[in-house]
């Protein structure tokens, strides 16, 4: 019989779950894209469709369909056994799903969804309140919006009589410890879920409703950080998106919630929005996989422009293709959408490089020669600095040094006076030692859960040898025992070849080993470049030959 692994794996193609998050491309008889789990400018994430196997050549992660779902959706086994046996529409039997406490989080943040839909619906000043903003019913109940009573335990109560305990509802950010027992976090607001990227609802923001919500605790109120939210992660919107990005080859980024329902009302349904938080390196590393191009929508005014700087920066050095489109001053997209719909299709059409925008921004802004400098050292020398096109910088300095009606050459030698300035002042970069290793990781759980089965068949002495083994090349305090032998349990059917699995995957323990002290030793033959430690850098080049010897 075959395992829930083998079923899955039988019926879901690598190519195709891979392929849902990240764009792929033929390169032989493989495909190749850039890796979604860590930023580079040249594809080294490979998808090998004959074995059913993944591997980036850069980062060094790799595995089969469970360890990339594991990877990209931030689950642990169980979780990516879920999804894919969904996805596969294999029937898990027993204990085979989520954890428990993770199948429980999710269940609250479900039933919560539901129950703040069930308020709107008998709100009738609410909706009201969403249509004249321009939303229709179609939207609001798509992106299932909802409205949290003026009551300080309406959803405690409710989750508590469907069963749920008091702690796992201050867990998932749904209320709030006080003296006499928890409350509810949001009062009097509208509420916008979050997703994940699968559409399972994580999160929450709520805006204060006028007149009947309280404003002193901001406009604005979002989950704090949970098992399930993590801010510098989660986009709005995104789970509706995707199929759009990919497609439009683009992403469109607005600022709130509202921008964001608007413009997928009208068809912009390649729009996603960071609603209320920094946008991250983590939020690059995420929307890259659909698409390597990205549209910043941003406010006229120097605040906006200085914020959108930011995420720019962000962006660029993350490997995108970044264009910025400029809203006419004092609007935002949601009220520009509802007064102009074809103002705002007109406006993305004319998406401009940031060069160019910035330019014409500060023209408009800074009328004295001295303003203008300035804002070129603010605005434009960082963005040029991160530019890695020769090109494009080369074509930048010129637009600036007709902006400040200087020969290139003299707008060139200024741009490298800032640069040097700026990296004396910043100092030389620290060389970082990393010693992790994902697939090293994944291969001593394999083999620690094989020994946690052998073990419970009474087959001690071999069980131990495979243990002392692993520990041998990494400390496993870190690895629970029990999840990694149902990890086994659900690849391996028992049917006698775990002997021929034990040979291979301690073969591969030992190569990922000498991989991982290869990598040591050259991120300490570097910094001892940096330092200028002669006998160290011997040390260590000796170290590093010795290792490529021994590796395959």
């Amino acid at each position: 019989m075959l395992s829930p692994v083998e079923q899955i794996k039988s019926k879901l193609s690598i190519v195709d779950v891979v392929g849902s998050y990240i764009k792929l491309e033929k390169a032989g008889v493989n495909l190749r894209a850039r890796c979604p789990f860590h930023n580079e400018k040249s594809p080294s994430f490979f998808v090998s469709p004959g074995r059913e196997t993944f591997h980036c050549f850069g980062c060094g992660k790799g595995g089969d369909v469970f360890t990339f779902v594991e990877e990209i959706e931030h689950v642990e086994f169980r979780e990516a056994l879920s999804l894919l046996a969904d996805k596969a529409k294999v029937e898990l039997t027993g204990n085979s799903g989520t954890s428990s406490t993770t199948s429980r989080m999710r269940s609250i943040m479900a039933d919560a969804v539901l129950y703040y839909e069930s308020i709107l619906e008998r709100s009738p000043k609410v909706m009201e309140y969403l249509k004249g903003r321009g939303l229709t019913r179609e939207t609001i109940k798509d992106f299932r919006l909802g409205f949290a009573l003026v009551e300080w335990s309406g959803l405690t109560e409710y989750l508590r009589k469907k069963g749920y305990k008091d702690v796992e509802l201050t867990q998932v950010g749904l209320a709030i410890k006080g003296d006499r027992g928890p409350y509810d976090r949001f009062r009097g607001r509208i509420m916008f879920p979050f997703f994940d990227y699968s559409g399972r609802p994580i999160g929450f923001s709520g805006r204060v409703l006028p007149g009947v919500g309280d404003e002193r605790m901001g406009k604005y109120i979002n989950s704090p950080e949970t098992p399930l939210f993590h801010k510098s992660k989660v986009f709005y919107g995104l789970d509706k998106a995707k199929q759009a990005i990919r497609e439009e080859d683009r992403t469109i980024l607005v600022e709130g919630q509202l921008d964001l329902l608007m413009a997928h009302q009208v068809g912009t349904r390649n729009a996603v929005a960071v609603s209320g938080t920094a946008f991250t390196v983590e939020h690059v590393s995420i929307i890259r996989r659909l698409s390597e191009n990205l549209l910043i929508v941003l406010d006229s005014d120097e605040a906006g422009f200085h914020a959108s700087e930011k995420s720019l920066r962000i962006a660029l050095s993350g490997g995108m293709y970044v264009t910025v489109v400029g809203l006419p001053k004092g609007s935002d997209p949601a009220d520009l959408i509802k007064e102009d719909l074809v103002k705002w299709k007109d406006l993305l059409a004319r998406a401009k490089s940031y060069v160019d925008y910035a330019i014409e921004f500060i023209q408009a802004n800074y009328v004295s020669g001295k303003e203008a400098r300035d804002a070129v050292a603010t605005y434009l020398y960082p963005h040029v600095k991160d530019m890695y096109n020769e090109i494009e910088k080369d074509r930048a300095i010129q637009s600036i040094s007709t902006l400040l009606n200087v020969s290139s050459d003299a707008a060139r030698k200024d741009f490298d006076k800032w640069q040097l300035g700026s990296q004396l002042h910043s100092g030389p970069e620290k060389a970082e030692i990393t010693v992790s290793n994902p697939t090293l990781l994944l291969v001593a759980r394999r083999l620690l859960g094989i020994a946690e089965i052998l073990s419970n068949s009474g087959k001690i002495v071999e069980a131990q040898s495979i243990k002392n083994k692993v520990r041998e090349h990494l400390a496993v305090d870190s690895i629970d025992a029990n999840d990694a032998a149902f990890e086994a349990e659900m690849y391996y059917s028992g049917d006698g070849k775990l002997d021929l699995e034990v040979k291979e995957l301690v073969k591969r323990l030992e190569q990922e080993s000498l991989r991982r002290l290869f990598t040591i030793a050259m991120d300490g033959l570097r910094k001892a470049e940096i330092d200028g430690d002669l006998k160290k850098v011997e040390e260590y080049l000796k170290k590093c030959q010795e290792l490529s010897k021994q590796l395959i």
